[in-house]
């Protein structure tokens, strides 16, 4: 990403500029942190990085002011996910949103099994995104066109998944934290995962750990959020500008 000097010039003169890390809870709408912090800081120049889904948890990047014109350096940076997978079922949306079927032939696997068919999807790969997503086809959204009931072959893109370490697996369920670059659909990882073992598989469960360097560990929660704690764990425009050399 790059910005001129005098772009840099007054985004660190904006005093209203800032990063904020959250701890967004299984359920909300990451939207609503947008309108949260708007109302605390009384700004109304609010952004985020990476959007995650309502069923999802964990670290959003929120800025205010004129740090929201350094928001796309998020976007590039790998991020860390824990994940679990459930296999033995398939769902329309790959997650627990959409139709859920039951695989009744599926089959228990070995761990030996599992991570072989893991480094399969390692590295450099192409991955097709989910028909309910807010991919874009001819400048409309997938899941709009998939709502409408069209018939629609979904694109595809590169990605790279840097690794895979498994926490815990006990057939159906695996637990695994997945290191990914931007773009990534982890849903799609969950469904091809089971395409690839023969029992079907959907994210049943989903938390961002980390963005780059910046970790879940050091976000705020929703509770604990007021204008004190935000002031507190402000993070100034000219640490992420550091980060552009």
């Amino acid at each position: 990403m790059h910005l001129s000097p005098e772009k840099i010039k007054n985004i660190l003169a904006d005093s209203q500029a800032g990063f904020y890390l959250l701890d967004k809870a299984k359920g909300d709408h990451s939207f609503s942190y947008v309108s949260l912090l708007r109302r605390l800081l009384n700004i109304k120049k609010v952004g985020f990085a990476g959007t995650l889904d309502p069923l999802a948890s964990g670290l959003l990047i929120l800025a205010s002011g004129s740090a929201t014109k350094l928001l796309d350096i998020f976007h590039e940076w790998p991020k860390k996910y824990l994940a679990e997978i459930t296999f033995g079922k398939t769902s329309s949306t790959y997650d627990l949103e959409g139709e859920i079927e039951e695989q009744s032939n599926a089959k228990a696997f070995s761990l030996e099994i599992l991570q072989a068919n893991l480094a399969k999807l390692t590295g450099d790969i192409l991955q097709q995104a989910p028909i309910y997503s807010a991919k874009k086809v001819q400048g409309k959204k997938l899941n709009t066109l998939a709502r409408q009931g069209k018939k629609i072959t979904p694109p595809s893109s590169r990605v790279i998944i840097y690794d895979y370490k498994i926490i815990d697996f006990a057939y159906p369920k695996l637990q695994v934290e997945i290191k990914v670059s931007k773009g990534t659909y982890i849903r799609s990882l969950a469904h091809d995962l089971g395409q690839l073992l023969g029992t079907g598989a959907l994210l049943s469960d989903l938390r961002r750990l980390s963005i780059g360097n910046f970790k879940v560990e050091n976000a705020t929660s929703k509770i604990d959020l007021n204008l004190e704690t935000l002031n507190k764990a402000k993070i100034s425009p000219a640490e992420i500008i550091k980060l552009l050399d």
